[in-house]
């Protein structure tokens, strides 16, 4: 098997798994939604700290969601000023080009941010408020690599 071949695999597997832990936060976050409608009719049920959980949680699902949508080419894509074909090619690059710039912004500011909110505690759960901003740098880094490695569009295979 050739080595770029090898690499796409790992590349397609490390999605997949990535894939696999946005779909059980998500899921992890749908329970605690249901919970929460319970908690609403059930007076003895005080389950109080979901709410903060599925913020935390929704805020994971977006930020580790985002190197896969980037991967599979499946961001949103809007064209203000149509250009002929063999322009289209360099307005894709120039858009990824510019989004690997965004997200390294991101992800430093992300950074600083998880580091400075390590020192407090979220007020529901009592664990370090640094888990509710964690996965905005890691996202990021994530998502720069997902921009780097991306299959070429059209490539004519599924990533699914």
């Amino acid at each position: 098997m050739p080595r770029g071949e090898r690499f796409r695999r790992a590349a397609d597997r490390a999605i997949a798994v990535l894939t696999a832990v946005v779909v059980a936060v998500f899921s992890a976050m749908m329970a605690l939604v249901f919970i929460q409608v319970v908690d609403r009719f059930v007076p003895w049920f005080g389950w109080f700290w979901t709410e903060e959980l599925v913020r935390m949680l929704l805020i994971w699902s977006v930020m580790l969601g985002l190197p896969v949508v980037l991967y599979r080419h499946e961001e949103i894509l809007v064209e203000i000023l149509p250009l002929p074909e063999r322009l289209t090619v360099w307005r894709l690059r120039l858009a990824a080009a510019l989004g690997a710039l965004f997200l390294a912004l991101l992800a430093w500011s992300g950074v600083e941010f998880t580091e400075r909110s390590g020192a407090f505690a979220s007020p529901t759960l009592g664990i370090a408020r640094a888990w509710l901003y964690a996965p905005i740098p890691l996202g990021a880094a994530l998502g720069i690599v997902a921009l780097a490695i991306r299959p070429r569009l059209g490539e004519g295979r599924t990533l699914a």
